[in-house]
């Protein structure tokens, strides 16, 4: 939750006298510190501040102004430092009769936030935004109803929210909307993370698939192996360029494509094999570069829409492939505000071409090498994932925890729960923590009780590919990939994001075990 503190809260808070006549005031700060929400400050309350606290200063001790105005700006350095400000926003809606309070009311709406205030007035006229001191201490005093949030992607704006808006600010100001230079930033610091030799920003995970797919020069007749248990950009951007999907079953316990049934699927028409790193894990890149050496001709470009962060044998996947692609969609582990995506590759020639093919296939504008598309990332987006990619390790340390708690509480022994297996060569970028609910329809009954108590989960995927109505062209069937079929039908996913609190796994946990029951 965020809240906003008007004036008159922040001087009793910082100023004894007031502290003594509304102790409220000082106890809503204490138990908002304590707890997981965001406190804000309006940017237009600051000297408003200043100049009644140097008033109270002034009457409660025996200072000349300069000693007064260098207490008060001591003070003030102490309390905004533990505080957000919320900048008062260009479309504010100016009240002439209360300026002030029409700022204060802009900047909580501009963070969503709810305004803690005693001024009565103000609570009248905005009572759907307002709360008082003593109401605010009632409403924390009640148990509340547990509220969990699935991806948390609020959590991680604000948490990071004063950073954003300068990178945001930059690139307005700017007007270069268009390749202008954050690009470059994210794709030179995207090559120091994984330590890749180039890296080409795009305009979604799912253009990245194709980007990739067209500088390797996948036509139609061509095929392209890969996994039925996916999302469906995967196969859907292969069958885009009129090649066909060739699927593999995957491996029970990792969830990804299992390299032991490649080597029959290879045909002369064969160009690529195209591994999905599904949740987060990588897949047995060790077989799929031992199946390359055998066939020097296929290219291998890994799917991770989902892993950028992990690592197979310590090193980034895109060292054991030619191309790896990634998304940055909002619920990613490194998203951006909308659709963004990312090639990265070793080979400069691949990178050339790809850099090419995002802009319509151009080598200098208006000539044009190749048929290409408009596949360039926004540099707004760039701007904002170049941001969350500085913390973009501890966050990943952060999932880390989560996942070991999630798997710590459910190791029970039941034959009904099955918790997420990582290869000991792999670490995962934990997209999600799936576990499985196995029995016919034990999934559906358990996600609808988990429904009812307040825990969000989602199913990543019900249908595998190769059932899917688009691809009945492709003439699967029913039981042509068994384990894809079994797992589609257990899969639950549960909340998983760096910010969910320990209490909120412990109940998360103890709701999933007592379902099972």
């Amino acid at each position: 939750m965020n809240y906003l503190l008007d004036n008159n809260v922040i001087i009793d808070i910082l100023s004894e006298r007031r502290r003594v006549k509304y102790p409220e005031s000082l106890e809503v700060y204490n138990l908002i510190q304590k707890s997981d929400d965001n406190v804000f400050i309006s940017s237009s309350s600051i000297d408003n501040i200043e100049f009644i606290l140097f008033k109270e200063i002034k009457a409660q001790f025996d200072y000349d102004n300069k000693e007064a105005l260098d207490e008060v700006h001591k003070r003030l350095k102490l309390f905004i430092k533990d505080i957000k400000i919320a900048k008062t926003p260009t479309y504010i809606e100016l009240n002439y009769e209360d300026i002030e309070d029409s700022q204060i009311i802009s900047s909580a709406k501009a963070v969503d936030a709810r305004v803690i205030t005693r001024d009565e007035n103000m609570i009248e006229k905005h009572s759907d935004i307002t709360i008082s001191p003593s109401n605010f201490l009632k409403t924390k005093s009640q148990k509340l109803e547990t509220n969990i949030d699935f991806a948390n992607l609020k959590k991680q704006h604000f948490l990071y929210q004063a950073e954003l808006e300068e990178e945001m600010d930059r690139v307005l100001n700017s007007a270069a909307y268009i390749m202008g230079s954050a690009v470059k930033e994210l794709e030179e610091n995207l090559c120091r993370f994984t330590g890749a030799k180039n890296a080409v920003t795009c305009s979604s995970g799912t253009d990245a698939l194709l980007l990739a797919m067209m500088a390797i020069g996948i036509k139609p007749g061509d095929e392209v192996i890969t996994t039925p248990f996916t999302f469906i950009a995967t196969a859907e951007t292969i069958a885009l360029l009129g090649a066909k999907p060739v699927f593999v079953d995957i491996d029970e316990q990792t969830y990804n494509i299992d390299a032991s049934k490649i080597e029959e699927k290879i045909t002369d028409k064969t160009k690529a094999i195209m591994p999905v790193s599904l949740y987060g894990q990588p897949a047995d890149l060790d077989a799929l570069q031992s199946l390359i050496t055998n066939h020097k001709s296929l290219y291998t470009i890994i799917d991770g829409a989902q892993s950028f962060g992990a690592t197979y044998k310590d090193k980034a996947e895109v060292h054991y492939a030619d191309i790896y692609t990634t998304s940055f969609f909002p619920a990613k582990p490194l998203g951006c505000y909308g659709d963004g995506g990312a090639i990265l590759t070793n080979n400069d020639e691949l990178a050339q071409k790809m850099k090419m093919l995002r802009v319509h296939g151009q080598n200098r504008r208006y000539h044009h090498k190749y048929i290409g598309l408009g596949g360039r990332m926004d540099t707004l987006q760039c701007a904002v994932v170049n941001v969350k990619l500085k913390h973009y390790k501890k966050d990943l340390a952060k999932r880390q925890e989560v996942a070991k708690k999630y798997s710590e509480e459910l190791r029970v022994k039941s034959e009904e729960l099955v918790l997420p297996f990582i290869d000991n060569k792999a670490t995962s970028a934990w997209a999600q923590y799936s576990i499985r609910v196995k029995g016919k329809d034990r999934r559906e009954k358990v996600q609808a009780k988990l429904k009812e108590v307040g825990v969000p989960t989602a199913v990543h995927y019900p249908m595998p590919l190769h059932l899917q109505e688009c691809f009945e062209y492709l003439g699967y069937k029913e039981g042509d990939f068994p384990i894809s079929e079994k797992i589609s039908k257990e899969i639950l996913s549960l909340p998983m994001n760096p910010y969910i609190k320990e209490q909120e796994l412990n109940y998360i946990t103890k709701k999933v075990l007592e379902c099972l029951n």
